[in-house]
Order: C-alpha cells, then structure tokens, then sequence
C-alpha cells in the first residue's frame, strides 16, 4: 500500500442538499490496524503552528476497556490531511490505559495528557462493585508538541481517594485557567469516579504547572465523562453525561472558583441525554470582536446514531441549530478549533459498526446554523 493510501483515506465526500458544506473524512485510526481489535475514547487537540495530535485507546484483546488497552497517538503536518505513524504513549504489558485527556500549559507550551490505569482482567462492573482495587490515575508530558512523552507518573495518591472504584479522566481535553496577582494559573482536568456503586464527576486541579495534583469537590451524582469550558464570566460550565435511569437530559453545573467546587446551572438549556459520551467546546466566532459560540457533538439517538454538532449563540441559552457530522452507527467525539477558522472533529464511526474506525473531519461553524432542527439519520443499509 502506497503512503497515500496508507495516510490519506478518504471514507466520504457528501454535499447534503441545501447545507453548502462538504464533509471529507480521513482516517487516523482504523480497526484491525498496528494490532487492535478497535479503537476508541478520541481526543483531540491543535494551536497554531503546531501539530495536529490525535489520541485514542488501543484495544489489542477485545471491544470493551479491560484487557491489553494502550494509549496511542498520530500527529498531522498538514491540518488532518495525512498522518504520522501511530507511536504509543502508555503501554503497561497487558494492564488498561484508557480515558485520555490533553490540556496544554500556556506558561511553557507543555502537554499534559492525563489518562487511567487498571489490571488487565479487571472489569468495570468489578471495580465499581470493589471486588477488586480501584483505577489509577496517571499523566505523562510532552514538550515538544507530541513528538516524545516523558516516562507516566502515577498520581493516584492524590488525584483520587481510597475508597473510589473506578475513575475516568475526561475524556477529550482539559482547560488551563489564568491567574493573577492573587491566583496562580491552574490546570483542570474533568474527571469521575464511583463511589458505592454512584458514578459522580469531578476535576482535578493544578497550580504548580503540573508538579502537584489535588481533586476538587464532587460536581454531582449519577455523571459521568464530563465535559468542561469557561464561560464569558470566568465562571466554568461543566456538561456531563447522565448515567442512564437518573434523567432524560445532560447534567449542568457550574463553578465559581475554577473548579473547586461546583453548583447547579441555571438560565441554561439543557440538552437531550442519548446515554453516550458527548462533547462541549467554546468556539471563537470568525469575524467578531471576542465573541464566541458553544458547539456540542453527540449521536442524536441512543442507539448511537447518527452524530450531530449543535450550536448555541447565546451561552447555552438555546440549541437551535444542528447539523450532521454522520449518518451511521457513531458514538464519542472530541473537538478542536484548526486552521482557516474550521472546527476539526474525531468521531467513533462505522458504515457497519460504530467502533469501525475513529474518522476526523472539519466543518465551519457557520454551516452548522444553516439547518434549524436537527433530523435523526438512519444507518446505512447493508450491502
């Protein structure tokens, strides 16, 4: 297979009647490639000049997060055009790594990928129940945009407590937080674990670059997989998803002292809970003074079909617009703002399967308030 072939493939090209946007897909993982059963959990991050990095897991044994499960990344050169070879992050022997989540240092341009460790036989249903011990949490560092990683630090010492089952961090990115003269900068990390069988998220906080880790308090119960950002005010707006059978929509919170503690959201829409990891991101709007739009990616049913982008011009006030990232089984998503004013989005997706491949895309956000309600697309009929 030729290099084009190898780094460049391209899945779809679709120009939907009426949205003026064409969707080109390539494909930085793919199952049954470098030796996994399926790829899963994408995260994705990008600042001008730099490299365009793309993180998943790597599972080898089977489809769910137990067994031999590594950490991977690709990086692009050319805004998600074509891809370097995979290169492994975190490889522990046969254990788990999962859940990674990527935050950038502004004051050194360090990288912080934080993630999860836990033993190969052990399941989530084991771990939450406490029958066996607890998942770990690690973070490892680049500081040279991706290119190498430094040795992973286990810090559960602090970033989680004793008694806690399982814990995921993230995933997607984390937020860093400027300072002041009477605050340092602060590093966070969304994060949740279980407690007694109660899935509840939470974050955890630096604000020594890294050197230190602290948690913060519980965000609320029955959460998981939260998503955080920083509103106009400074205040952070955590979205999370809501564990099935304790509500119909997301879970909105918010903190007032970034991200120490945590209080219910109000004058806020809440979105619909279709049981699937969902992704929020604070977007600059092109051509305006500072001003900025929410998008938030998520299969718009809970068979994980069918992933759609939905935006808001008004603070979460409203989601009046969506439109279709893709039309089959698809599941996680993380995004980034990339080059030319686009918003890049990985997304789990298959024509069969949702766990087929992890796909990447760009689409301006303008064209997702082209289409005033968003239709649930059927998955594609088998050949």
């Amino acid at each position: 297979m030729n290099l084009a072939k190898l780094f460049l493939i391209l899945i779809a090209t679709t120009v939907a009647r009426g949205q003026g946007q064409t969707l080109l897909y390539t494909v930085p993982f793919k199952a049954g490639d470098e030796g996994a059963k399926i790829y899963r959990i994408p995260a994705l991050w990008w600042l001008p000049k730099k490299p365009l990095l793309a993180f998943a897991e790597r599972r080898v044994e089977q489809r769910r997060m137990f067994g031999d499960v590594d950490l991977v990344l690709r990086r692009s050169l050319d805004h998600g055009q074509t891809w370097e070879p995979q290169q492994v992050i975190a490889n522990f022997e046969r254990d788990t790594c999962g859940n990674p989540c990527v935050v950038q240092d502004s004051a050194s341009d360090r990288l912080w990928l934080a993630f999860t460790r836990s033993r190969n036989q052990d399941t989530e249903e084991d771990i939450v129940s406490g029958k066996v011990p607890g998942t770990g949490v690690w973070i490892t560092h680049s500081d040279d945009d991706g290119a190498t990683w430094a040795a992973p630090r286990d810090i559960s010492a602090s970033a989680r407590k004793a008694n806690w089952g399982w814990y995921g961090t993230g995933p997607g990115q984390g937020l860093y937080l400027r300072g002041g003269a009477s605050r340092p900068d602060r590093i966070f990390i969304p994060a949740y674990h279980t407690e007694g069988g109660v899935y509840r998220a939470h974050g955890i906080l630096s604000d020594d670059h890294g050197e230190t880790w602290q948690l913060s308090a519980d965000a609320a119960d029955h959460t998981s997989e939260p998503q955080v950002i920083e509103m106009d005010n400074r205040a952070l707006l955590m979205n999370a998803r809501t564990i099935s059978g304790h509500g119909a929509q997301r879970t909105l919170v918010v903190s007032k002292d970034r991200g120490t503690t945590w209080q219910p959201a109000e004058g806020m829409a809440a979105l619909v809970e279709n049981n699937c990891q969902g992704c929020l991101y604070k977007c600059f709007r092109n051509g305006s003074n500072g001003q900025y739009d929410w998008i938030f990616s998520q299969p718009i049913s809970s068979g994980r079909t069918g992933v759609h982008a939905w935006i808001s011009d008004d603070a979460g006030k409203s989601w009046p617009s969506a439109q279709m990232l893709w039309s089959g089984p698809s599941a996680y998503t993380s995004m980034v703002r990339v080059q030319g004013g686009l918003v890049g989005a990985l997304i789990e997706c298959g024509k069969k399967d949702v766990y087929e491949q992890i796909a990447f895309v760009k689409f301006a956000p303008e064209w997702l308030k082209a289409r005033k309600s968003p239709v649930a697309a059927p998955a594609p009929p088998e050949k």
